[in-house]
């Protein structure tokens, strides 16, 4: 029956090799359980799972595999070939880290004990690969001639030969050498055309000849090479990212032929393709983004020839499918027990995975605020880093094997009449796409559509992120800067800030000042536009700050907004006002930990101005990475002074008996993860931040790191914790730095704590963008309470309140003082 399933591998005939396959998966798990025979049946099925890009079915069967021969035959060849796969699984969703690990361990092994075989020439291939797809080209090169060689020696006119001739082809083909790579490509094709004309190898050289036609300027060859190609793999395997990328291709050709309407078809089909395949990926959640956003370029070139077709309505539509789909998905399962029906072991295991990755990331924040080595914080980092991966694994098992999870009916973009149903008479949203050719915003109101074309991305992203770094500029330590050149430089910036904010202004909202009169503005923002605060933008107008005329709430989507609402429908509406967790308590050196050490038992408190308004005679920030501990010195985190009074603030004007207030060893990460938060409309953290950009379930909040008594404990709220509390809440308030922030990914934006805590069942949350000063960040705070809880304002009307009252003082009218903030989610007043 294998035998039978080679023959029809070969042939290209998919249906019949898995038929013969999983017959003899079926006798081997009769007759042989955990034996090497039934490995290799599973590998067999893994590998045309792979073929048909079921990436997660394909990875279960090769883990299988993998656990059966390591018990059966450690460090043998057939581990070599179950490590091998699976780096093909890791790899074909993009995760080139995991796949280059595996790739390793499994040439360790066959260096060993096969040197110079074609087992060896496989693994170097893949290497090559991922040298390729991680921009070393010379590097790729040279595994895939050594590769070539290897085989050539053995195995001449194979398709192995054939598979080194197409990678040397597609090497030469990001050199942008067509020639080289189109004959390259020729002498694969007639190798393969000479064993399986109808195989999967066929139609990518078929499919790489058609881009290098495009490329040359050759139509026609590139639509006859595009057509064969995708008949072979419509009957291969329909709805895999091969064929998705043949039908955009063949879509490519027709544009140029001026054939639009057939082209949008065709790309529409290649959506349907992706999206199928990206629906059977695997993997973990970040995983999966960053996959989507490596073929986001699938939504651009349609809504690109959408809007050339004047049909804006249309790529408007293709612009919400694209968008933050993963947190779509994942609000609708948070709503779930995923855990339901899991094996109970697999669970135990996700727990203490959970547990000791956080106590691991707590120490690691206790270790940068005593004495440390930058060799300490770095080897702490990598077992974090390992701890996450193997936690993100099982986590996907447990999603895997889960019935309730299999159930989940993926939520569905809104439609234009959908998004204009969540919006009120004062709303106006303002959607940005930013492309590489052409970027686009899209202006909705309660009953019209209009969109516009702006500059390409490469020229909004410059201006916005030189705006961001003048924003910022006031964090930015120079060694050796006086305080006479520091004050010379922040004048010089202000100005440059006027000009700069006013260019960036005039790009983005210029094209739309026409429909401005709207009261509040709804932002679901691009690329570098997600650091800029729109609040503090000049309104194209008035020339004054945005913030004076609107209130400006962001969205991740507008079919996220739909998900949040309905979440809220028949929920009980918390019984209390506010929660907050202040001041807490970082380390043995604070005098709270020694009563001995405070002033007639009692803290001194910081100076108030007259109008009640706080005062302090140096700036400090709200972040791990600003309080000196970037460059690994072995300074302790500074106390957040000022929190304590913005909570006393908060509570002054919160009614008697609806508030909680836990401060100092209060605030700490049992009392945020306790479940009694949940009875509270608001929770409010004010804390350390910590930000990071390259794995954000890392980012999270700095709570209190030692107890009343001096002792070591986990203080640290990570973003995995903040994913497993139940808060359905109406705001969160992220009183830190940078909690606004998080790795941004193509088509999903910024992915941290604001969307962790909108998985806990937050409808709003406030956040910031920047480094926030520990002062500045303490009255504005106290503004935005005042409004919300004394003179019953909505959370986005407050918080622009706030933000003017102190744009408007001489103190704080820089807008680094008052712009960081931006409120997030639902913009409809809170329950009264």
């Amino acid at each position: 029956l294998n035998n039978l399933a080679v023959l029809a591998d070969q042939r290209g005939d998919l249906d019949k090799a898995e038929h013969y396959h999983q017959r003899a998966l079926e006798i081997h798990e009769s007759l042989a359980p955990n034996s090497l025979n039934l490995a290799t049946s599973l590998d067999n099925m893994g590998n045309l799972a792979w073929q048909h890009g079921d990436l997660a079915k394909a990875e279960n069967y090769h883990r299988r595999a993998l656990r059966i021969r390591e018990e059966r035959a450690p460090g043998s060849l057939s581990v070599a070939a179950s490590l091998t796969n699976l780096g093909s699984d890791a790899q074909a969703r993009g995760d080139l880290a995991g796949a280059k690990e595996f790739y390793l361990r499994g040439l360790a092994i066959k260096e060993k004990l096969a040197p110079a075989t074609l087992d060896v020439a496989n693994s170097l291939n893949n290497l090559g690969n991922i040298a390729r797809e991680e921009g070393d080209l010379a590097g790729a090169e040279r595994y895939y001639r050594k590769t070539l060689e290897i085989r050539e020696k053995l195995a001449p006119n194979s398709l192995d030969v054939a598979a080194s001739l197409q990678n040397l082809g597609e090497a030469g083909q990001d050199r942008r050498n067509w020639i080289e790579a189109k004959d390259y490509y020729q002498n694969a094709l007639r190798i393969e055309q000479s064993i399986a004309p109808s195989g999967v190898l066929a139609a990518e050289s078929l499919n790489h000849l058609a881009e290098v036609g495009l490329a040359l300027g050759d139509v026609s060859a590139a639509e006859d090479y595009y057509r064969q190609a995708l008949r072979i793999r419509e009957s291969v395997a329909p709805g895999s990212l091969a064929h998705a990328e043949s039908l955009a291709g063949l879509a490519a050709v027709m544009r140029t032929k001026g054939r639009l309407d057939e082209s949008a078809q065709l790309l529409a089909q290649a959506l349907d393709a992706f999206e199928n395949q990206t629906g059977r990926l695997g993997g973990t959640e970040d995983i999966r983004s960053g996959f989507k956003a490596k073929y986001g370029y699938f939504y651009l070139d349609l809504i690109d020839l959408l809007m050339s077709q004047k049909r804006a309505e249309s790529a408007f539509q293709v612009l919400e499918r694209s968008r933050a789909r993963s947190l779509l998905a994942m609000l609708t399962a948070a709503r779930i027990d995923i855990r339901k029906g899991v094996d109970p072991q697999l669970l135990e295991m996700e727990h203490r995975l959970r547990e000791t990755l956080a106590a691991k990331s707590s120490l690691q924040i206790r270790m940068r605020t005593g004495p440390h080595t930058e060799e300490q914080v770095a080897n702490s980092r990598k077992e974090n880093e390992e701890l996450l991966a193997r936690y993100q694994q099982v986590e996907e098992q447990v999603r895997a094997s889960s019935p309730s999870y299999a159930a989940l009916t993926q939520p569905q973009p809104l439609n234009m009449k959908e998004v204009q149903g969540l919006l009120d008479k004062e709303s106006l949203l303002l959607e940005y796409s930013l492309g590489e050719q052409h970027s686009y915003v899209w202006v909705v109101s309660t009953n019209s559509l209009a969109s516009y074309e702006l500059p390409k991305r490469a020229e909004i992203e410059k201006v916005a992120r030189e705006l961001y770094e003048l924003l910022t500029a006031r964090n930015r330590i120079i060694k050796d800067e006086s305080g006479l050149k520091r004050q010379a430089r922040l004048a010089g910036i202000q100005q440059q800030y006027g000009e700069c904010a006013g260019r960036l202004a005039s790009m983005i909202l210029g094209p739309v000042v026409g429909y401005l009169q709207a009261k509040r503005l709804l932002i679901v923002s691009d690329g570098a536009l997600q650091y800029v605060p729109f609040s503090a933008l000049p309104s194209p107008v008035t020339g004054g700050p945005l913030v004076v005329e609107h209130e400006i709430v962001n969205l991740p989507s507008a079919s996220v907004l739909a998900v949040l609402r309905r979440e809220m429908v028949g929920r009980t509406e918390p019984p209390k006002a506010v929660a907050v967790l202040a001041d807490p308590v970082f380390s043995i050196q604070d005098s709270r930990v020694n009563l001995q050490s405070k002033q007639n038992g009692r803290e001194k408190q910081p100076m108030k101005t007259k109008d009640g308004s706080f005062y302090a005679s140096a700036p400090r920030a709200r972040s791990v990475e600003d309080a000196d501990l970037a460059d690994y010195g072995n300074k302790a985190l500074q106390r957040l002074t000022f929190t304590r009074q913005e909570a006393e603030a908060i509570m002054a004007a919160t009614p008697p008996g609806q508030g909680m207030e836990a401060l100092g060893f209060a605030a700490s990460r049992s009392t945020a993860m306790n479940p009694n938060l949940a009875q509270y409309r608001i929770v409010h953290f004010a804390a350390h931040g910590v930000l990071d950009s390259k794995h954000p379930e890392l980012s999270g909040l700095v709570l209190s790191l030692v107890n009343s008594r001096g002792e070591p404990q986990n203080g640290f709220l990570d973003l995995q914790d903040i994913y497993n509390l139940n808060l359905p809440v109406d705001m969160v308030v992220l009183s830190a730095c940078e909690t606004a922030l998080g790795k941004e990914i193509r088509g999903e934006g910024l992915v941290g704590l604001t969307r962790g805590f909108m998985y806990a069942g937050a409808s709003r949350v406030v956040a910031s963008l920047w480094n926030v000063d520990d002062v500045a960040t303490a009255e504005l705070m106290r503004r935005f309470y005042k409004a919300i809880l004394r003179e019953g304002l909505p959370p986005a009307s407050a918080l622009r309140k706030a933000q003017v009252e102190m744009a408007r003082q001489k103190r704080w009218s820089d807008p680094y003082y008052w712009a960081a903030f931006t409120i997030e989610g639902e913009w409809r007043p809170i329950h009264p």
